[in-house]
């Protein structure tokens, strides 16, 4: 599978999944088998609770084959929601069609075919039956509690893929509700969106939890932090493409221009609302927001770049415009069209990025033996999943706040000092460097060593002072501390001529409980929308 940039990274996030459900356990918090092996807390502070049924589902396939099938049952959920959703607001045919673009053009069709973002990818499944439920709170005048249940379901959905784009939807939904309350004045409104987001937050209180028992141990920040990218309107409408998650997608542009130039007026104010959203978006994408003065502030400060966080959400208004304007064989015929250059470009640009730009680059399997740059691409196997080869993946987000970052890496990478440590898997006793041959499961990170000295072993495994550990040496178990560098260190008294770590880190029984009833509630609250309510 052709590999760049963020698509390591997330593959290695499912493949530990895949691995914990092999053993009929649930994923741990930290990463056992990659991200080197150093036991990092990526897992724990993603919260991928709607990724665990596609890894369940196609765990039988080799892992490449896995994440292939993930990708493209990923795309087909997206389809099959937003047809469905469309579907009860339009024509069925038209609905099919338009499904049809919306997947095979921006950020559905880039991350099926370019770099792979797992977490915003399922948090579009959605976009559709959200964008809706969310303009009607917007604009409600009594209090709905079927529709605050839906926006709470779908909003946990979101949670439970992706944090940040949680709260991309709550600064778009805020600024479009505040100019509504400000032309029509219905205060109600107030009510359904706050009781929404009160439930949102019970619903996702597992992903709550986790993230805040981690955090406190203190944590490096992401790539980034306090530090907002954002281009202007120009050089942001500059870099449209068929496949983009940064800029607005052709496709969309395509359906804008078609419905302002055959514009039906007698649509025009069912019409408004979706145009003013579709441009606060537009304006979240770029510098005419002042990220600067923003990124100073908690959360917010983590988007990185604006146009990340927002871009990605242009594609579904468009849509939803186009088929108010148009109706009948008038609207069918131009979808007809629409969808065929559809697969045209989106057949286009999977053979440049699957062949024709990558038709050089390197094939990346357990015996590789040159590094994949930060930056690089290869075509990576199932064997070389959690390769050590990888320098993508030695990155010091969400590791204690003790591990040093590199001076001047605006938090890209550690230290050298830590960076030879981790990567080459070093014990350090009384200052002499020892290197430790690892192995693992789901469960267990094991670490050995020959010719240990008597001393304090400073491990090449981070600590969570948070967390609760299980370690063993020889089998027998110990007491860990940590490091001033936020690595385990462990006690050796004796030398020992084949020194075994067995790590291992416990879930909190709490966390198990509460993701029973928030589940539990989840499901409940499914029943009564698609069951009890819809009758």
């Amino acid at each position: 599978m052709i590999s760049m940039y963020d698509s390591f990274f997330h593959a290695e996030r499912i493949y530990e999944i895949r691995l914990a459900f092999q053993q009929q356990t649930l994923p741990a918090w930290i990463n056992y088998n990659t991200f080197f092996h150093t036991g990092q807390a990526i897992n724990g502070m993603y919260p991928d609770f709607t990724l665990y049924p596609f890894v369940r589902l196609t765990n039988f396939l080799t892992p490449i084959h896995q994440i292939i099938a993930i990708k493209s049952l990923i795309i087909m959920a997206t389809y099959l929601v937003s047809f469905i959703t469309l579907n009860k607001y339009f024509d069925s045919t038209n609905a099919a069609f338009s499904a049809t673009i919306f997947v095979l053009s921006g950020g559905i069709l880039k991350d099926l075919i370019n770099e792979m973002q797992t977490g915003t990818s399922l948090a579009m499944i959605v976009a559709f039956p959200l964008v809706f439920c969310l303009k009607d709170a917007v604009e409600s005048k009594k209090i709905d509690f079927k529709l605050i249940l839906e926006i709470a379901l779908l909003m946990t959905f979101v949670v439970n893929s992706h944090l940040l784009s949680i709260v991309a939807i709550s600064l778009i939904v805020g600024v479009c509700w505040l100019i509504n309350l400000i032309l029509k004045r219905n205060f109600i409104s107030i009510v359904n969106l706050g009781l929404a987001a009160l439930g949102t937050i019970v619903l996702s209180w597992p992903i709550i939890y986790r993230v805040a028992k981690i955090s406190s141990t203190g944590l490096n920040a992401p790539f980034s932090q306090g530090r907002i990218e954002s281009y202007s309107l120009f050089n942001f409408l500059s870099g449209a493409a068929w496949n983009t998650k940064n800029s607005i997608s052709y496709a969309a542009i395509l359906l804008l221009a078609l419905t302002i130039i055959f514009l039906n007026k007698k649509q025009l104010t069912n019409i408004m609302p979706w145009f003013v959203a579709e441009a606060v978006i537009v304006i979240f994408c770029t510098n005419l927001v002042p990220w600067n003065l923003l990124s100073n502030v908690p959360i917010i400060n983590n988007f990185q770049n604006s146009s990340w966080r927002f871009a990605l959400y242009l594609s579904v208004i468009p849509v939803i415009i186009f088929l108010i304007n148009f109706h009948g064989k008038r609207a069918r015929l131009i979808l007809l069209l629409v969808t065929i250059l559809s697969y045209g470009m989106a057949f286009q640009a999977a053979y440049n990025a699957q062949y024709q730009y990558t038709a050089g680059f390197p094939v990346l399997t357990q015996y590789s033996t040159e590094d994949i740059p930060t930056e690089g691409v290869a075509k990576l196997t199932s064997t070389g999943i959690n390769s050590d080869r990888i320098t993508r993946t030695l990155i010091p987000d969400y590791s204690p706040a003790t591990v040093k970052v590199k001076d001047n890496s605006n938090g890209f990478s550690f230290s050298d000092e830590n960076v030879e440590t981790l990567s080459h898997h070093l014990a350090i006793i009384d200052g002499k460097k020892i290197p430790m041959e690892y192995s693992g499961d789901s469960n267990a990170t094991i670490l050995t060593g020959t010719n240990i000295p008597k001393g304090t072993v400073t491990l090449p495994f981070f600590y969570y002072k948070s967390l609760n550990y299980d370690v063993t040496v020889n089998g027998q178990k110990v007491n860990i501390d940590s490091s001033s560098k936020g690595l385990i260190k462990i006690s050796n008294k004796s030398k020992q001529k084949k020194l075994t770590v067995r790590i291992n880190q416990k879930l909190p029984m709490t966390y198990l409980l509460i993701t029973i009833f928030s589940t539990a509630l989840y499901l409940w609250g499914l029943y009564l929308v698609f069951g009890k309510w819809n009758k």
